[in-house]
């Protein structure tokens, strides 16, 4: 069940409106639905850290900070802004597969999953690519031959 005192939630989306779908990483969306539930209220903020080189996820945390986010849902977001956010006392909810207004719901009825800590099977969505193979936080994966 979420914290009652909490008020602000944001949702990182790709599009600047509720239905929007949830971005697919949190540093690199594009905009964030920031909703009061205190005031029923709502905002969208543009995320003007998205095409950042590197960083982007840190900076998207920091951003949020600045504007007294209480709550954040994502679909997955990096090792990094995570532990930023949490010691920021920011509590992290992942939701998969809706838009923002349902995100919101999910939420608010006590439905979202808390990610109270970082496991690479949860969050983490970059990979690089070196030397013709993949690597994530979590698994090897042969480019050449497709197989994990």
């Amino acid at each position: 069940m979420p914290n009652i005192k909490k008020i602000k939630i944001a949702v990182a989306i790709d599009k600047p409106e509720r239905l929007s779908p949830l971005s697919e990483v949190f540093g690199r969306s594009n905009f964030f639905l920031i909703y009061d539930l205190l005031e029923d209220s709502e905002d969208v903020l543009t995320n003007p850290f998205a095409k950042e080189l590197g960083g982007a996820g840190i900076q998207s945390a920091r951003y949020l900070i600045e504007n007294n986010v209480d709550v954040l849902i994502v679909k997955k977001i990096g090792t990094n802004p995570f532990r930023f956010l949490t010691s920021a006392d920011i509590e992290v909810y992942q939701c998969q597969g809706t838009n923002a207004t349902e995100a919101i719901r999910l939420f608010t009825e006590g439905k979202l999953s808390l990610i109270e800590n970082m496991r690479g099977d949860i969050v983490s969505g970059r990979m690089r690519k070196r030397q013709g193979r993949y690597f994530t936080d979590i698994k090897f994966i042969n480019s050449k031959k497709g197989k994990i």
